[in-house]
């Protein structure tokens, strides 16, 4: 399905309805296991023209008299849920309480149906969030009795699994249920090293994990010290390579919570991770034409440390009969999330992983060309992280000796990451590297780019990615550039966002002013052509957004081209589309200054269709942005009578939290020019700001500003303030107030 141009003319009356019809269940099951088959490669096609049908089938499918075609509409809602993320999130109250249904019959199998509803169950709640909220208890309720009864090991590690999942996606939602969660869940964290036993274990941390990543610090905290003691106690004794990556893990989400709950035992658990890189565990040599093997790897390795071999002909002619060296996936996967979890302890240990950065990258960079792509990724993340953790200590510390470490860092890093994203033939492993150059980029800015060499180089990597001219976009087949750029995989859309997205971090390392001539030339690469697909018009849009908010002024001569542009878009039939256009022509409008206040009126009158109730919420959480920015920049080119109450009814913001802070500081800009209407409307206001100092999705910069205003407001309308707000949110004041001023 991957190969599948996204524009191909998949119709269900044209070739599924035919086989879902048929009296024949094999058929039938055939008609659904194709359709979720080329989900994965139609994705974006299916999305825009057939998810209803689509789910309308597969529901139909859960339902019908033949197994195997009920198996195969499990198979199919797992890929849909997957594959259609975060549209299908809409259908939860239809999809979720039939996945429910489903693990409840199948408690007693260990059928291939099970397998799929759960596999179905945790794609589903992948992108949901708070949306699961209320579907908590339910589900809670059936994973812990399949834990607590399932007849089957794998039916308690397919329980547990998705238990990670739900906790992921509630996040501290899920606190209520803990208590009962873990009570089940200690059950198998000691279980005995047992092959069950050590299989439990290994899913049981891993959802642990979770736990410590989302539950938050303050309901962690008390779980910590006792966690990081189980991994140890387990990583000591443990030989099984899938338990020991989990246990890593474990650690890696602990640091990014509590990293104080490591900072004595950090040395043995580096070491421990060190180990892992360096192993040949789990390699198996394979010979030609049957040869009869003279050595053993592991030994040959060994016995060849500090010695010199008797018989250079017969070392070479043993070397010469090797066909290869197979490793098995668990240990690569072991190695792979050793990689990673060492980026996070860099991350998260700040100064205390000072004295392992120099064998970190070390190991790291004797990684970059090994076979396996998940170790190659992980030495290409190792590396990078290194330096930008490195850098961030530096900077924070004024640390002098590890200064010094940096630049040599980078002499080696910097080339390596842009040759990979050059010519790596791996998509995957490209998009990391592109990836890894723009947080380098975002934290080192000018000083990763000082030198003229990697300036040209990383310009030049862009604009081939953009112009699919990189060695991972070429043709398979006969080795030639995809010159007309029709590649639709979802992976190439992936790539040229990752290089897309350099840009603005770009912009903002050099200044607008010298990036305007680079910006001049980049502009006909990121525009998509006419009757591009969703995804690549989407991109375009939040790319040149971008743009415009890092170049600020320097956009001005711009500012005709970007308006098009991002009218057009606001014209467009995606939300996805729409909504990134808008935030664009906010971000045009607050760098353009007084350029565009003759166009207003017109921006108003489009920007006004989008606030109705059953609008999409990002789109009319954007509008308020641009609006807020049109406050900021003219607030005389206005009519602020009008449009000030009806921007006070929308808010507060629902889904882009980041538009917080510029829609309160175009209030208290407006406040502080003691704006009347603005003052009217303090009573709405004043309830709306206190209320959202307790909002958990509300940044601390935002809520910063909140309390300024707050402030200034109770400060010079104290008896107005106490009219319009409740003894609890009077209470929340004062806290907030009190915080402040330091009492």
């Amino acid at each position: 399905s991957s190969g599948i141009n996204a524009e191909w003319p998949l119709r269900p009356g044209n070739y599924i309805l035919p086989l879902m019809s048929s009296g024949q269940p094999l058929e039938r099951k055939a008609g659904l296991t194709a359709l979720a088959v080329v989900a994965e490669g139609t994705c974006e096609y299916m999305l825009e023209h057939m998810m209803q049908d689509c789910l309308k089938l597969a529901g139909n499918g859960l339902s019908d008299e033949a197994p195997e075609v009920r198996n195969a509409a499990l198979y199919a809602l797992g890929q849909f849920a997957e594959h259609f993320q975060p549209d299908i999130v809409k259908y939860s109250n239809e999809i979720l309480p039939i996945l429910c249904q489903k693990i409840a019959e199948e408690m007693s199998t260990q059928s291939a149906a099970l397998t799929r509803t759960y596999y179905a169950l945790e794609s589903f709640c992948e992108n949901m969030g708070e949306n699961i909220v209320p579907y908590l208890p339910d589900l809670v309720e059936k994973l812990v009795v399949m834990i607590a009864h399932s007849p089957t090991v794998h039916g308690k590690e397919l329980a547990i699994s998705a238990l990670g999942a739900v906790s992921n996606a509630a996040e501290e939602a899920i606190v209520p249920f803990l208590g009962q969660v873990m009570e089940h869940l200690k059950v198998y964290l000691t279980a005995p090293d047992t092959e069950d036993g050590i299989r439990l274990k290994t899913q049981a941390i891993d959802t642990l994990s979770v736990f410590a990543r989302k539950i938050g610090k303050e309901t962690f905290s008390p779980m910590a010290a006792e966690c990081v003691q189980l991994g140890i106690a387990n990583l000591s004794s443990a030989d099984d390579p899938d338990l020991r990556r989990c246990i890593y893990s474990l650690f890696a989400a602990i640091s990014s919570t509590c990293p104080e709950a490591l900072y004595p035992c950090l040395d043995p658990i580096v070491k421990k991770m060190f180990e892992t890189l360096e192993s040949t565990e789990g390699m198996t040599t394979e010979y030609k034409n049957d040869a009869m093997p003279r050595f053993d790897l592991d030994d040959s390795i060994e016995e060849g440390k500090g010695e010199e071999s008797d018989d250079e002909d017969e070392v070479l002619g043993d070397y010469e009969s090797i066909e290869g060296i197979l490793v098995e996936n668990g240990y690569l996967e072991e190695k792979g999330d050793a990689l990673t979890s060492l980026c996070e302890l860099a991350d998260n240990m700040a100064t205390h992983f000072v004295p392992y950065y120099e064998e970190t990258f070390g190991h790291g960079l004797k990684l970059v060309d090994y076979n396996a792509p998940m170790v190659r990724r992980g030495s290409i993340l190792c590396m990078t992280h290194v330096c930008v953790s490195l850098h961030k200590v530096i900077q924070q510390n004024n640390f002098q000796d590890e200064s010094a470490m940096l630049p040599k860092f980078l002499a080696v890093c910097v080339p390596l990451v842009f040759d990979v994203a050059r010519s790596d033939k791996d998509r995957e492993i490209v998009c990391c590297a592109l990836e890894c150059i723009n947080e380098m980029l975002k934290e080192m800015k000018g000083g990763l780019i000082a030198e003229e060499e990697y300036f040209d180089s990383l310009i030049e990597i862009v604009k081939d990615v953009l112009q699919h001219k990189t060695a991972c976009q070429k043709d398979s087949e006969d080795d030639t550039f995809c010159d007309d750029v029709e590649d639709d995989s979802e992976l190439t859309t992936v790539l040229v966002d990752f290089a897309g997205s350099i840009l603005p971090s770009l912009a903002t390392a050099m200044g607008g002013q010298r990036f305007t001539p680079y910006f001049k030339n980049f502009l006909p690469l990121i525009i998509p052509k006419e009757g591009r697909k969703r995804s690549e018009r989407s991109l375009a849009a939040g790319t040149l957004a971008e743009i415009c908010q890092a170049m600020k002024e320097s956009i001005i001569p711009f500012s005709d081209n970007m308006y098009s542009v991002f009218m057009r878009g606001i014209k467009d039939n995606s939300e996805e589309v729409i909504s990134n256009s808008v935030f664009g022509l906010g971000v045009l409008i607050e760098s353009s200054g007084p350029t565009l206040a003759p166009r207003y009126p017109e921006i108003l009158g489009i920007l006004s269709t989008f606030l109705k109730q059953d609008g999409d919420r990002r789109t009319i959480d954007n509008v308020l942005g641009a609006v807020a920015r049109m406050m900021k920049t003219n607030p005389g080119s206005l009519p602020l009578d009008t449009i000030f109450p009806t921007f006070v009814k929308w808010l507060p913001l629902q889904e882009d939290y980041e538009e917080n802070i510029t829609v309160y500081s175009s209030i208290y800009g407006l406040l502080s020019s003691n704006c009347q209407v603005a003052i009217e409307q303090l009573p709405t206001l004043i309830p709306l700001m206190i209320t959202q100092l307790t909002n958990k999705k509300v940044d601390d910069e935002t809520k910063a500003k909140l309390t300024e205003i707050l402030q200034g407001v109770t400060s010079q309308y104290q008896d107005l303030t106490l009219k319009s707000i409740t003894s609890d949110q009077a209470e929340i004041l004062k806290q907030a107030l009190a915080h402040v001023n330091g009492s």
